[in-house]
């Protein structure tokens, strides 16, 4: 059981308590019997297993498996892109993450049939976070779901609107590009 301390908050370095008292718990340290906080936070005393730890003041963003981010594609080759992203299980972010982005099996058929491109440089994509690997954030747009929420013209630079599943036609231009659409493409508000 959990409760309270009486102490409002504590920054990193403070005396919480004497390591006869109390266990040290999550973001604490012991220095030399007696218990210090390691970040700044709030104290949580749990007389049950007699431990103290501080609970941080701020959480950390962190992104893990299994996430879905918006983003915007910086540059994109034949198997992959590089998206920034913007927000992260649908709430903006504030940290500088960017991704790879995974686009094997995407660009069409095999030997002799044209190949199309899932996304292009500027497009605003929803992906998937499949893997967190030597500190790359691998995404997917294989979902129904996931892939290009919004686009320019390649020609004009006016938005375009959905054609069908895999193209979208600028009404400015009659320009026509493949993409790998997202299901609600052209429909979801894309806030600056």
């Amino acid at each position: 059981m959990k409760e309270k301390a009486k102490q409002a908050g504590v920054i990193p370095g403070d005396r919480l308590a004497v390591s006869e008292e109390f266990l040290p718990g999550q973001h604490t340290y012991d220095d030399s019997g007696l218990i210090r906080a390691l970040v700044a936070g709030s104290v949580q005393k749990d007389a049950k297993n007699m431990e103290i730890s501080v609970k941080p003041a701020v959480e950390p963003e962190v992104i893990k498996v299994d996430d879905w981010v918006t983003g915007q594609v910086e540059g994109a080759q034949a198997n992959s892109a590089n998206v920034h992203i913007y927000f992260h299980n649908g709430k903006p972010t504030y940290k500088d993450f960017s991704g790879m982005l995974t686009l094997r099996g995407l660009s069409g058929g095999g030997r002799g049939m044209r190949r199309t491109t899932p996304v292009k440089p500027g497009d605003i994509v929803r992906c998937r976070v499949f893997s967190l690997v030597n500190g790359i954030i691998h995404l997917t747009i294989d979902e129904p779901d996931m892939g290009v929420v919004a686009a320019l013209c390649g020609n004009c630079g006016k938005p375009l609107l959905r054609g069908n599943p895999t193209r979208a036609k600028c009404d400015e231009c009659g320009n026509v590009e493949e993409r790998k659409l997202a299901r609600d493409f052209g429909t979801t508000p894309i806030e600056p």
